[in-house]
């Protein structure tokens, strides 16, 4: 019975330890919490996301977190409230395709029958300068009773590591990974940005920059609070 207790201990560590371990660019504890603040081009604030860890769960090769959003605009009121996972597999986070969809969309399609389906954004642990990343795509369509609202297609594309630069935030100052991609969103009328994100280890993403076809800033998002 001891040797049985021993075992089922030593198997609790170790699943508990591969949870933590498994990625170095995402907290995979519960309770860890992170607030971004998103803004426009001129700095004016347009809404912010509070992202709490919920749930993390061990499996065959990694670790599945659970994260509930809430989304408030301007005035700090609050838009939407969801949930959305991230998964960890030989080192490698593969983030939930809901994660490709801007507040402003989650906002518009609360409350609708959604369905989405497609290839989520990776992120292995080992990053260096000019390495290239996977594409990733996702279809959503939404709508009410059967009948369809908004058939909307996002591509990511072209991801490439530039290389490091460290980046300070209201939360702190952190030393990042510079990634770069491209987005082609295909709702009505197609619209391609360019996107720069950069990633901390330990915390994930710190601060992301949107930019037009011409290069022009048209807003970013900061994390603003981090609590583990």
């Amino acid at each position: 019975m001891r040797s049985q207790a021993l075992v089922i201990i030593a198997f609790l560590i170790s699943a508990v330890a591969y949870a933590q371990d498994c990625s170095i660019f995402y907290p995979f504890k519960e309770g860890v919490s992170m607030e971004y603040t998103n803004y426009n081009k001129k700095g004016k604030v347009e809404s912010s996301t509070a992202n709490t860890i919920t749930v993390v769960e061990t499996s065959a090769n990694g670790a599945v977190a659970t994260i509930t959003s809430i989304i408030r605009d301007d005035k700090g009121k609050e838009q939407f409230t969801g949930d959305y996972t991230v998964r960890c597999e030989d080192g490698v986070i593969i983030m939930d395709a809901s994660n490709m969809i801007s507040p402003a969309m989650q906002q518009s399609i609360s409350g609708m029958e959604v369905s989405m389906e497609g290839k989520g954004l990776t992120l292995p642990n080992k990053l260096q300068a000019g390495q290239e990343l996977p594409d990733a795509s996702t279809t959503i369509k939404a709508g009410s009773n059967g009948i369809t609202i908004i058939n909307m297609t996002v591509n990511v594309t072209n991801r490439k590591v530039l290389g490091r630069e460290e980046v300070t935030t209201p939360a702190g100052t952190f030393n990042c990974y510079k990634i770069t991609q491209d987005t082609d969103v295909k709702l009505m009328v197609a619209k391609t940005i360019t996107s720069v994100d950069y990633y901390a280890e330990g915390v994930g993403v710190v601060r992301s920059e949107t930019y037009d076809k011409k290069g022009n800033l048209e807003g970013y998002m900061e994390l603003t609070k981090f609590e583990k």
